[in-house]
């Protein structure tokens, strides 16, 4: 049964709210601003009232009251907006976890804040941050650029998630000295998009773990990183020049999931050797993929549609790529290109969000021809058949 009650959040009894059973998360969007599906929505200067939370509980905190004075329920956040008060209020409630897209450019302190996993995205604004010694991980996404790390008391896991539109070439993390120190770094980016620079890492040098995911180039600077003991490679379609796992002394743990099939059967042996000379924890090789999987497969952008049509518009997306991988002229890849599009025309109730989508399916069968066509021309191509 959902659950329904009145919340003060930017006023007296100001949102009426309906939260499916089981849900332990509440979201926040600003109107006007924010996009998708939120459970409330507040205005662009709303400032909220944290303290409406403070009488919420999940069935365990409703019987434990006295270990709980400030609610238990939602246990994470999601808040699109800029009012920084959920900060302080942290401070007398912890946040178990606290995912924030701030739009505008600000300084905001977390050296007090009692926030177990932190989450910040930005494209635009430039956001300097404080962090403090109780957030375990901090996660930046989106312009990694603009966010500017000016103090950490204890340094967390870190976690980044760039975002960058440039097609072709490589991406370099921007470099954070506050953080120079850290030990657990995970990246993560698309397997068919721009290539991560692991250059960008060796400004870590006390790494101990490290989590790769997608999309990797100049795999041969980890052998900088001589203090690593995890490993985990995730999604990762070109490996050819990741070191030998024997470059590592004190690596003791190792992942390989969803990589490269040639280098992923070279890196299970290594393993195997390894195995022989020092003592392993966890290790694992699994998964192996062909690189044509990657384009295929993996990342086609319908995920997020209603079911029926995520299945025809998937199909019509690997008909297509099949088509174009084997085309030996333009009119071929036009052919395949226009049946696509067509299919995807006769489709139910096309919103605004999948228009973006199909776009994203185009560009991407557009870096996987193997004719050289000019971007216009698959623009071209996409607008003169598209009718949504």
């Amino acid at each position: 049964m959902d659950r329904e009650f009145t919340i003060s959040l930017t006023g007296v009894d100001s949102h009426k709210v309906v939260i499916p059973r089981g849900q332990g998360s509440f979201s926040i969007g600003t109107k006007g601003i924010s996009k998708g599906k939120y459970d409330v929505w507040v205005e662009k200067d709303s400032v909220i009232d944290r303290d409406a939370f403070n009488c919420l509980y999940t069935g365990y905190g409703q019987g434990n009251k006295e270990k709980y004075p400030y609610g238990d329920w939602p246990r994470w956040f999601y808040y699109f907006g800029n009012d920084t008060g959920f900060i302080e209020w942290s401070y007398k409630r912890r946040i178990e976890e606290f995912q924030w897209v701030p739009h505008m450019d600000m300084t905001v302190d977390f050296t007090r804040a009692d926030i177990y996993r932190l989450f910040i995205d930005t494209e635009d604004s430039k956001i300097r941050i404080l962090s403090g010694e109780k957030t375990a991980l901090l996660v930046l996404s989106g312009t990694l650029e603009n966010f500017e790390i000016m103090e950490c008391d204890k340094i967390p896991r870190l976690a980044f998630y760039p975002r960058c539109s440039e097609k072709g070439g490589s991406y370099q993390l921007p470099v954070y000295n506050a953080l120079a120190q850290a030990t657990c770094v995970d990246i993560n980016t698309s397997p068919t998009e721009t290539a991560f620079d692991c250059t960008s890492l060796l400004q870590f040098q006390n790494l101990r773990a490290l989590a790769l995911k997608g999309n990797m180039t100049k795999l041969s600077a980890l052998a900088g990183l001589e203090k690593l003991e995890d490993i985990a490679l995730r999604y990762v379609p070109d490996l050819h020049d990741m070191p030998k796992l024997e470059t590592w002394d004190s690596l003791r743990s190792f992942i390989g999931y969803n990589i490269e099939e040639t280098a992923g059967k070279a890196l299970r042996t290594e393993l195997n050797k390894l195995k022989k000379e020092r003592e392993m924890d966890f290790t694992s090789v699994s998964e192996l993929r062909k690189k044509i999987w990657f384009a295929a497969e993996y990342g086609i952008p319908f995920s997020g549609w209603e079911e029926k049509n995520a299945k025809k518009a998937t199909r019509a997306y690997k008909k297509c790529f099949n088509q174009i991988k084997k085309s030996t002229t333009e009119d071929e890849v036009h052919e395949a290109i226009t049946e696509f599009i067509q299919k995807i025309n006769q489709l139910e109730g096309i919103e605004t969000t999948e228009r973006e989508d199909a776009g994203t399916a185009v560009r991407q069968l557009m870096e996987n021809a193997p004719l050289e066509i000019s971007d216009e021309k698959w623009m071209l191509w996409f607008d003169e058949v598209r009718d949504f």
